[in-house]
């Protein structure tokens, strides 16, 4: 991404798990230990090495408010 303070939320699908960190305000080491834990708010996919975060699942959770089960389990 060119600006890492903005997400355009449009553009895809997914978001990186650090971006995701940077959505709901955390550092993305804090993510990173939280997805390791199994304790990310949200699922995550891990695509090859990547952890990627649906863009859907992270809008429900910031419009609810509480966490859903994490689907990567």
């Amino acid at each position: 991404m060119n600006d890492p303070t903005r997400i355009d939320m449009n553009a895809c699908a997914t978001l990186s798990l650090a971006d995701a960190a940077l959505v709901l305000g955390i550092h993305r080491s804090t993510a990173s230990e939280l997805y390791r834990r199994g304790e990310f708010p949200v699922p995550v996919l891990q695509i090859g090495h990547r952890c990627r975060v649906a863009k859907i699942h992270l809008e429900r959770f910031l419009l609810a408010g509480t966490a859903e089960a994490n689907a990567s389990d």
